[in-house]
């Protein structure tokens, strides 16, 4: 499931895709995507059965502000970019083509726009995703 969803960003052009947490001394690149745990809900019923399990990840994605003359259109756009590859030719967005064993993929919180502090090289932005899948007791991604 992270593999198809990391597979989905790599589909933005221009963009240097990693699984993990955004830190700003690795992040070199014009423009950059993030994959990285949000929160951790899990909450299993029971140990012998399906259970349901929510995962919330974030999509940190990041645009050079140095020598840029439109970093907030580049940002807004990579922003746009990334919900195309998610759900451009979806019938149903909350549960997308490529991700047949998720019961439901959205974004749980509106996206959120960084400020740079005055050391800070990139402009971001967060969309949070909400998945919510059935899994077996014991199974790892």
């Amino acid at each position: 499931m992270i593999q198809a969803i990391l597979d989905r960003l790599a589909l933005v052009d221009g963009t240097t895709v990693r699984e993990g947490f955004y830190v700003q001394s690795i992040a070199k690149e014009e423009r950059f995507i993030f994959l990285q745990p949000y929160t951790d809900g899990f909450d299993a019923k029971n140990g012998i059965d399906k259970y349901k399990d929510e995962l919330a990840l974030q999509v940190v994605a990041g645009v050079k502000l140095t020598k840029n003359s439109t970093p907030t259109a580049d940002l807004i756009n990579l922003v746009r970019a990334i919900r195309c590859a998610f759900y451009k030719d979806e019938r149903f967005t909350e549960k997308p083509s490529w991700l047949p064993s998720v019961i439901s993929f959205k974004e749980s919180e509106p996206c959120k726009y960084i400020m740079p502090e005055a050391h800070e090289s990139h402009g971001l932005a967060v969309l949070t995703l909400s998945l919510v899948t059935t899994v077996k007791f014991g199974d790892s991604l």
